[in-house]
């Protein structure tokens, strides 16, 4: 049974580790595209969303 605890706790650690390095890897391409949009000139269309408006701002 600790064996198995053991394992369970290695899987579960490298797939946290597998998800932050994906979490870095996708803010790495939307900052790249963002310099190449830049670049090129287009300009940035947002749409707007709910949160823009949040009625807690003070």
């Amino acid at each position: 049974m600790v064996v198995i605890n053991i394992w369970l706790m290695i899987i579960l650690a490298v797939a946290f580790l597998a998800a932050v390095g994906a979490w870095l890897n996708t803010r790495l391409i939307l900052k790249e595209f963002a310099v190449i949009k830049a670049h090129m000139g287009i300009k940035e269309d947002r749409t707007p969303s709910v949160f823009d408006n949040d009625l807690d701002k003070d």
